[in-house]
């Protein structure tokens, strides 16, 4: 009993050792303890006596199941380490090492076979203990163990003496802000560090995966190649979407919803990535809590940053005023642009004109912000039934519309506006019980031909313009011409 509790106390010790875990340490003596269970159970009830020889059978029996134990649990974890999935870790960590565990157990169990043709008993009785013990150490190493091994996480010794990431590996690296160095490395053996060289492909477009990436080394290019590839595998156009480097994340919606991929990515230098998914996450959890919890706020900071950056990019790419319809400044200022060149080429005239809702902001703060939104939208649904269809008008700011009259005469312009005004100020905003009127200024300003000037001195002048019909007293038209 002493020599067994000291031995599994160093066994214990061993693996905790090995393995940085006081989980998987007991979960690694119960295989070992497996045979030697059966080894003295079998001896009560067969009704052997416990001798010099027998009791020796229980140290060989976990001498050969350690040996097993220690194989199968590093080439599990190596296996592990490829894609973090336990199943497909298994079946090739049984396939890889259950041959050779099987073929060692039947070699040594036919050799201590011989003992039984002896007609020395005692010698007979410790073959035969010793055959059955091999046979239920190679059934705890490769039955009771796997079985074990799904409901813990395992890491090595060697993965944290593998690992050299540098002096302050925290700094630079989002994910890892706010983590000592030993959290760091904590991380990474939880997870999957994966190496490639350049011009590797980490993914393509299309492809479903449910792991995202941390860059701990190296660039990588987002690209998207057109539709026009072909049979041959020729790729078709190249769209560079944006380059990532140290502490940059890419693929994250695959390990949020595990969809397919919406672009490739390729490194265009040695990388080194931090492959995370929810198992890694999960593993780092059971692993190490506290480490666990901060890696998890990170990586919600991380990806509630990118869709904010998204979300931005796709308010600046977007032209159409959510509220109103209409076209924003930025592609009404883009349009005037090319129609002002269009103008002083072929000697043609055009007119700016800018429209503001006067005491908006009381109608927001009497009636509501809502009705003032209403009254926003009829007056753009107003407007743009006044214009022809190669004119254009657009939300210019809060409560200003701005409208832009192609091959408008200075003769006629003036007249136009006039009656925009008087449309907008005699209009019924309100309902019935509470009719609203908005009053309106305005002010233009006409390119001449031959005039060469920027889009923006033009809508400056159209905007002082405004002003002047804001301070003679409100609801009036005040224009002015560009001449050469």
């Amino acid at each position: 009993m002493k020599s067994l509790s000291v031995t599994l106390v160093l066994i214990f010790g061993i693996m905790f050792l090995l393995f940085l875990s006081i989980k998987v340490g007991f979960i690694a003596i119960l295989p070992n303890c497996f045979p030697i269970i059966m080894n003295f159970g079998l001896m009560g009830w067969l009704g052997i006596e416990l001798s010099l020889a027998t009791s020796l059978v229980a140290s060989i029996a976990i001498g050969l199941a350690v040996d097993d134990t220690i194989h199968y649990l590093v080439r599990y974890n190596r296996e592990f380490k490829k894609d973090l999935k336990k199943e497909r870790a298994l079946r090739d960590t049984l396939k890889g090492v259950g041959r050779p565990i099987i073929f060692t157990t039947l070699t040594i169990g036919l050799g201590f076979s011989v003992l039984l043709f002896s007609h020395f008993k005692p010698t007979a009785v410790f073959g035969l203990l010793m055959v059955i013990t091999m046979g239920s150490a190679l059934i705890g190493d490769l039955i009771l163990l796997p079985s074990l091994m799904t409901h813990v996480e395992l890491i090595t010794i060697w993965d944290l003496l593998r690992l050299k990431l540098g002096k302050d590996p925290e700094k630079g690296i989002p994910l890892f802000e706010g983590l000592s160095r030993t959290q760091v490395h904590y991380i990474i053996m939880a997870g999957a560090l994966r190496k490639f060289e350049t011009g590797e492909v980490l993914f393509n477009k299309g492809d479903v995966s449910d792991s995202m990436y941390a860059i701990i080394s190296g660039e990588l290019e987002v690209v998207d190649f057109g539709d026009d590839s072909d049979e041959d595998g020729i790729q078709g156009t190249k769209k560079l979407i944006s380059i990532l480097r140290l502490g940059d994340v890419v693929g994250e919606m695959g390990m949020v919803r595990s969809c397919r991929r919406s672009a490739t990515v390729i490194t265009t230098a040695p990388t080194e990535l931090l492959q995370i998914n929810d198992r890694m996450v999960r593993r780092l959890h059971w692993l190490y809590p506290p480490t666990a919890q901060k890696f998890f706020f990170n990586l919600m900071a991380i990806i509630c940053d990118k869709l904010e950056f998204t979300t931005q990019c796709l308010a600046d790419i977007t032209t159409v005023d959510g509220l109103t319809g209409l076209q924003n400044r930025d592609y009404f200022m883009e349009i005037l642009e090319k129609e002002m060149e269009r103008a002083i080429r072929y000697g043609s005239e055009l007119s700016v004109c800018m429209i503001a809702l006067d005491n908006l902001k009381g109608i927001n703060h009497t009636y509501g912000r809502h009705v003032g939104d209403k009254i926003l939208s009829g007056a753009a649904k107003l407007l743009s039934s006044q214009v022809r269809k190669n004119d254009q008008v657009c939300r210019y700011s809060g409560q200003t519309f701005a409208l832009l009259l192609i091959n408008s005469p200075l003769e006629d312009t003036q007249k136009v506006f006039e009656r925009f005004r008087k449309q907008l100020s005699q209009h019924v905003f309100g309902g019935e019980d509470t009719p609203v009127y908005v009053p309106a200024s305005v002010g233009f300003t006409t390119l001449r031909a031959g005039t060469v000037t920027s889009a923006e001195e033009l809508m400056g002048m159209a905007s002082e313009s405004l002003a002047k019909a804001r301070e003679l007293d409100r609801n009036q038209v005040v224009g002015q011409s560009m001449d050469k």
